[in-house]
């Protein structure tokens, strides 16, 4: 299995905590959707060619079963859908896999016949097939959706666990094949309401759509960075600023008309899997005005600091100067984000316990609590930020200028592993501040904030 698919694939049991393979039950098609109608097909594909499509299936190599699929296409039928699914779906050749879904394509073209669709991706899903599943969802997602929700979203928004699940299918297999109609796929993907109201999925598709490193796949980012929430937008963001050498944050508008003018002369890297990707510095463009902390976007929507208060956080006036850039990132904050402090030294203590929104009142109290703020003690970083990962949260900005000296875990490559096992199913993103950082301090919070979707910056006394 490419490297690529391998990463995307450990989405679907990390988000859901169960495997991609066991039967369970599912959604049928919206009452809305009718029964599946033969349209203007064919009443029945030929006797023989169904005999023979039939024979493929059991033992057909993949140029004879790609040839039945050819046939097929060409001899529709109300029984076509179900061949389709034998001869093709039913077998582990890619370039197999790929015509039968060329052929639901082409069935899918005849609008009368989507219901009929659904409903064997529906069977598929029922009955644990959800290779087969995916596959047709996929071509169902890749079509144009219309201004309402079109049966496929319904059908998938609808269908609870299951349709996360399939969801989820369906960006493994589309990130790991890395091909134009895989983008269509992600692009679908992301009109279903579980991409806009779920912060894991919504990111592992847009990192779906980066891993294509395609011309189309940059349109899709262009097109959906627009009406992005959350933090995923620094994944949109980080990699047009990376394909194109420029940066215009989150102004959608900016980034498609210089698109327009440079699309064709893009020099893309190929599919990687290894991601966050190089981001030029915020500061570097000078030509947006989105929100940032110590030069890093604020986008998220539900974000914690943490803020070390230790003792050596007086040399300098290191504090005084932490406090006056917390504060100002607070007043930063979007209308809409949720967010809370947490200061640590001996021990973290937070502002509010839980995520409070962003409105005047409590940006009010946060920035009493954080003048409020005074160094002592030691440095218990995995307190800190073992009690950031106890809120529903997806970005951390993590400020320090020393190394763990305290808490229930002080070795730092224990706390990267105990955050890391903490996010594997999250996708919080960790940003991480140095202070003055030494050499070893520097090597924490890179890796830290590297293992963890995040961004490490350095800064001088």
């Amino acid at each position: 299995m490419p490297r690529t698919s391998r990463l995307v694939s450990c989405w679907i049991t990390a988000v859901l905590g169960i495997a991609v393979v066991p039967a369970f039950t599912t959604a049928a098609p919206p009452n809305d959707a009718g029964p599946p109608t033969k349209g203007s097909l064919a009443e029945a594909v030929p006797a023989d060619l169904r005999k023979k499509a039939l024979a493929a299936a059991r033992t057909g190599s993949p140029a004879h079963r790609k040839e039945i699929l050819g046939k097929l296409a060409a001899n529709r039928g109300d029984d076509t859908l179900d061949l389709v699914v034998r001869v093709g779906l039913s077998f582990k050749d890619e370039s197999v896999r790929g015509a039968a879904r060329n052929v639901i394509s082409q069935l899918r073209e005849d609008p009368t016949v989507e219901a009929a669709i659904i409903e064997r991706a529906a069977r598929e899903l029922r009955e644990g097939r959800v290779d087969t599943a995916a596959d047709i969802a996929a071509v169902l997602l890749a079509a144009k959706a219309p201004a309402a929700r079109w049966p496929v979203a319904a059908w998938l928004d609808d269908a609870g666990p299951a349709g996360v699940q399939l969801s989820w299918a369906v960006a493994t297999a589309a990130a790991g094949r890395a091909a134009a109609e895989d983008v269509a796929t992600l692009r679908g993907l992301s009109r279903l309401r579980n991409f806009a109201n779920d912060h894991p999925f919504r990111r592992g598709v847009v990192r779906a759509l980066i891993a294509v490193n395609s011309r189309e796949g940059v349109d899709s980012l262009v097109s959906i960075l627009a009406h992005l929430r959350g933090e995923a937008r620094a994944d949109v963001v980080a990699y047009l600023a990376f394909v194109s050498g420029r940066n215009f944050g989150t102004d959608a508008a900016a980034w498609a008309e210089w698109m327009a003018k440079h699309r064709d002369t893009l020099s893309l890297p190929p599919p990687q899997a290894e991601y966050p990707v190089p981001q030029r510095p915020l500061e570097a463009a000078g030509n947006h005005k989105d929100p940032a902390y110590y030069g890093i976007p604020l986008y998220a929507e539900r974000v914690v600091f943490l803020i070390d208060v230790s003792s050596s956080m007086e040399e300098k006036g290191r504090l005084e100067k932490a406090k006056r850039e917390l504060e100002s990132a607070v007043w930063q904050l979007s209308p809409t984000a949720t967010f809370t402090i947490i200061a640590y030294s001996n021990r973290a203590f937070a502002w509010e316990p839980r995520l409070v929104p962003a409105d005047e009142t409590a940006r009010k109290e946060a920035t009493v609590f954080i003048r409020s703020l005074e160094p002592n003690g030691t440095t218990a970083t995995g307190d800190a930020l073992d009690l950031a990962f106890t809120l529903d949260v997806e970005a951390v900005y993590l400020l320090s200028d020393g190394e763990p000296t305290a808490g229930r875990v002080v070795a730092p490559a224990q706390i990267v592993r105990m955050v890391a096992e903490a996010n594997r199913t999250r996708r919080v993103s960790v940003h991480t501040i140095g202070i003055a950082a030494e050499p070893r301090l520097a090597e924490f919070l890179a890796v830290l904030a590297r293992e963890n979707y995040g961004h490490f910056r350095g800064v001088d006394d």
